[in-house]
């Protein structure tokens, strides 16, 4: 009897411990610094790319706090120091940067639902939001996707980056 009994829990911890580990090591994959390798925009059938088709950028997961800056990498660089409205504005439009406070929930088939509050942004628009994203790690990759605000174009769009650790 205490050889079956003792089976049995073996087979149980055995089933249930990498569920746990895998939970745990999924969320740990989360932290760090990612660089970022495209990102596109999706309405119905209609696929843009928000910040041209070369973009450049981080995103950097901390265990309490999301950030992100992407810029288009093609911008011109200003003529001086001081941008002029021109400048400034180009400079505006072709770049999102925010950061908020986060929540993991859990693991669904479209990944890990990670949900940030935005309490500082580049753009009004977004600030003071939630913007939810699906995140799947493969080794060195993460692909981030969510039906979010572009403050680019101010359209609700279903975005996709894809990124890849750097540190």
């Amino acid at each position: 009897m205490t050889k079956m009994l003792l089976a049995t829990m073996i087979t149980i911890a055995v089933a249930v411990g990498p569920s746990y580990a895998q939970q745990a090591k999924t969320q740990d994959q989360l932290i760090g610094s990612w660089k970022v390798l495209n990102l596109k925009a999706t309405i119905g059938d209609k696929v843009t790319f928000p910040l041209g088709e070369r973009v450049a950028g981080y995103v950097t997961i901390t265990p309490t706090r999301f950030w992100l800056l992407f810029v288009d990498a093609t911008r011109k660089a200003p003529a001086a120091p001081t941008l002029s409205d021109p400048e400034a504005i180009a400079m505006m439009k072709t770049q999102v940067a925010w950061t908020g406070k986060y929540t993991t929930s859990e693991q669904t088939s479209e990944g890990i639902k990670l949900t940030a509050h935005v309490d500082a942004a580049s753009s009004q628009a977004i600030f003071d939001t939630d913007r939810t994203y699906f995140l799947r790690v493969s080794g060195e990759k993460m692909t981030v996707t969510g039906s979010v605000i572009v403050p680019m174009t101010g359209q609700t769009s279903v975005v996709e980056f894809e990124l890849v650790k750097s540190d």
